[in-house]
């Protein structure tokens, strides 16, 4: 076991009673899978190893950790994980030495215990996949260098690999992440300290974990229409102490490639694009008319003001809208795909205006329908 070490932590003045990271362990697997699904791919035979409380659904809305919600891997209760970083050396694993993974313990060549996995084999409509991840661990900063490297893998297996590649690497020349590659030393532009506090107003890091990585993506080239299979899976190294977990951001996972996107952007609350997009609309519009076999998909978000309700029939709106404008340039009704997706997949945080007006948006992806 670990000799334990002190970390004088001060707590911040001010805490947002709203800006709270929150972890639900009681989805089904397969919920868990639909959580992380985005756009071309689908997901089947969805498998999980571990203890059924180290794996969940979180959500960090109004936080500055770097996603605001998804799945959470962790190799203790995941539970333990909500709140203010309150201990320098959280533990909460079930049992010691429950769990290992061949998979991580040949990437360390050490014990590894207290492993949870996710896995499942998946299909991509296109030729690339891509979704997004962070790293967190109760290691940082005091075992950096040491054998308590905790350590987790994003493995792919298909057409593409002679064998297994883990997709978890970070900087040049690339490194597997992991404790002793992204920390306050090394690769320090992708690790975001948690485990000290200034008295501040600003909203604090509102999670367990001492440390964390920047957001990650994860991308490698794949064969469309094939199944692959993707196992995602953490674990402590050399002892049971001291929690880690991998966030995987919802509607991340996804596919693409062989199409064409444009984004037409909205003003907030408005069902119309923004002035200026009509050109835009008819080179769109000319290009399908010249490409009669192609087709296209019509996605409508917003940002996360207002209910679920509201922001789903908003989205759909916006997109239906966009489509009306391309069918009234002659683009046949058959050939768009509608659909609004609400406040479910934004690309920047809801939590400042710029990151709310990157969100409210409409994109159109052209599909070369041969390719499909």
């Amino acid at each position: 076991m670990k000799r334990t070490l002190s970390l004088c932590i001060l707590f911040p003045l001010f805490v947002s009673l709203n800006a709270q990271v929150t972890v639900d362990t009681s989805l089904l697997k397969e919920r868990l899978a639909e959580i992380f699904l985005g756009e071309g791919v689908s997901i089947f035979n969805v498998r999980v190893h571990g203890n059924a409380s180290s794996l969940g659904y979180f959500t960090a809305k109004n936080t500055n950790f770097p996603m605001e919600e998804g799945i959470v891997l962790s190799t203790g209760r995941a539970s333990a994980i909500e709140g203010q970083n309150i201990s320098p050396k959280r533990s909460s694993s079930m049992k010691e030495g429950m769990g290992s993974d061949p998979d991580l313990a040949r990437m360390v060549s050490r014990q590894v215990f207290n492993t949870t996995v996710i896995e499942f084999d998946f299909i991509p409509m296109f030729d690339s996949l891509y979704f997004d991840y962070v790293f967190a661990s109760e290691e940082y900063p005091e075992y950096v260098g040491s054998a308590y490297n905790d350590v987790f893998c994003l493995l792919i297996k298909g057409p593409n690999f002679r064998s297994p590649l883990n997709l978890a690497r970070v900087g040049k020349p690339s490194s597997t992440v992991m404790i002793n590659s992204v920390n306050h030393r090394k690769n320090k532009e992708y690790f975001i300290p948690n485990y000290t506090f200034k008295a501040s107003e600003e909203i604090p890091f509102t999670v367990e974990f001492d440390g964390f990585t920047t957001l990650l993506t994860a991308s490698c080239r794949v064969t469309r229409g094939k199944v692959h299979h993707l196992k995602i899976a953490i674990g402590n190294v050399n002892d049971f102490s001291y929690d880690s977990g991998v966030f995987l951001r919802a509607g991340s996972f996804g596919s693409k490639g062989g199409n064409k996107q444009h984004s037409l952007p909205f003003d907030f609350d408005e069902r119309q694009p923004e002035e200026g997009y009509d050109r835009l609309l008819d080179s769109i519009a000319g290009l399908m008319k010249a490409n009669p076999s192609w087709k296209m998909a019509v996605l409508g978000h917003t940002d996360s003001l207002g209910s679920k309700e509201y922001n789903l029939k908003l989205s759909q709106e916006r997109a239906q809208s966009v489509a009306n404008e391309l069918i009234r340039r002659g683009v046949g009704t058959n050939r768009i795909f509608v659909k609004g997706f609400g406040d479910t997949k934004p690309l920047r945080s809801n939590g400042s205006e710029e990151g709310r007006q990157k969100n409210r948006r409409v994109e159109i992806i052209i599909r070369e329908q041969e390719r499909l």
